[in-house]
């Protein structure tokens, strides 16, 4: 009879032997490529995507609640860092942003589109449109760069049309520059149920739907 020891050596030999049989080295690097291509593009969609653990999604609008809290995740930490955003001090408030219309389509400077709807509760809001790719405000004549929830005109029922684009439109029309490419919307809210713990399931964002492009 072996020792138990032995028996546990011949087991572990076996199980090596069994595993190699079965793991070819060319498998194993498919194996540890794959792991490295899910995890890359997880991070990728988590900080770049923002499609973090942490992120609320209402239409075209993203939030990340935890933004402005010593509690954010690293992926929210290191979305903000790369996209040069403030973030708002937890409890303050909460930042929506939109890179894309509502079905999917980037924002562009080549086209009006129309930010309809009505907001979450808070006691105020505002609205700033910023060039993508550095988060600069627009120079325009009319030296107009977003709207204040008590600023804007409203139809009877609260509901608002705010018009993005690169020529006059009457009622709410926030300028852009025709040569600034890319866009992003930021919806910053102020004393609102959201940032406090509120329920976050029925949001109900603004959609922005798509005009005439040039």
């Amino acid at each position: 009879m072996r020792p138990a020891h032995a028996a546990t050596t011949i087991v572990g030999s076996d199980f090596r032997a069994g595993f190699s049989a079965k793991m070819s080295p060319i498998r194993i690097l498919v194996v540890i490529a794959t792991a490295a291509v899910l995890g890359i593009g997880s991070a990728w969609l988590a900080v770049v995507g923002g499609f973090g653990f942490e992120a609320i999604r209402s239409g075209p609008w993203t939030a990340w609640p935890t933004a402005g809290s010593p509690d954010a995740d690293p992926y929210v930490r290191a979305r903000i860092a790369r996209s040069g955003e403030i973030p708002m001090p937890a409890g303050e408030g909460i930042v929506f942003v939109a890179r894309e219309d509502s079905d999917g389509e980037a924002l562009t400077a080549d086209c009006d589109y129309h930010v309809r709807g009505q907001t979450p509760a808070a006691q105020w809001w505002t609205l700033t449109v910023y060039r993508d790719d550095d988060l600069t405000l627009m120079a325009n004549p009319a030296q107009r760069y977003g709207f204040v929830s008590t600023g804007i005109l409203r139809a009877g029922d609260g509901r608002f049309d705010i018009t993005l684009s690169s020529r006059a439109r009457p009622g709410n029309w926030l300028p852009v520059d025709p040569h600034a490419g890319r866009l992003r919307l930021v919806f910053r809210f102020y004393d609102t149920p959201i940032a406090t713990g509120g329920s976050v399931a029925d949001i109900a964002m603004p959609a922005i739907v798509k005009g005439a492009c040039r």
